[in-house]
């Protein structure tokens, strides 16, 4: 069975490296990047199983890049997490197309169970739909 595939983005370099360095430990493969622009063009150039978005970037925010994932591929799922929430950013989050909305400080252990259970989840509808 491959790896899932993560794309994290965030402008701060110390959550890029801490948590990208967890996931990978925890068997995923992860494409850092730092903003949203850079983020698009390695998801139009490769496949992500997921991508794990900051909220407030400069440039482009974690909202209008989930936008604009899940207009290219609905199926990949897309996670805000962020430090700057409330019930309004995560209903808008939602409504956006974001399969899921985390307040950092986050809980790696915990990210990693929700990231299975997303992943569980989509891998059935896969089975179903194609």
């Amino acid at each position: 069975m491959r790896k899932k595939t993560v794309l994290l983005v965030d402008d701060e370099q110390p959550v890029l490296e801490s948590l990208g360095h967890y996931l990978e430990r925890n068997s995923f493969k992860v494409t850092p990047v730092r903003n949203g622009k850079d983020a698009l063009t390695a998801f139009r150039s490769t496949h992500f199983d997921l991508v794990i978005t900051d909220l407030v970037m400069p440039g482009m925010s974690g909202l209008e890049l989930v936008k604009e994932i899940k207009k290219t591929n609905f199926e990949t799922g897309a996670f805000i997490l962020t430090g700057h929430g409330n019930i309004v950013l995560a209903i808008d989050a939602l409504r956006s197309g974001a399969d899921d909305f985390i307040l950092k400080p986050c809980d790696a252990d915990e990210l990693v169970r929700i990231m299975e259970c997303f992943f569980e989840k989509q891998d059935v509808l896969k089975k179903i739909t194609h």
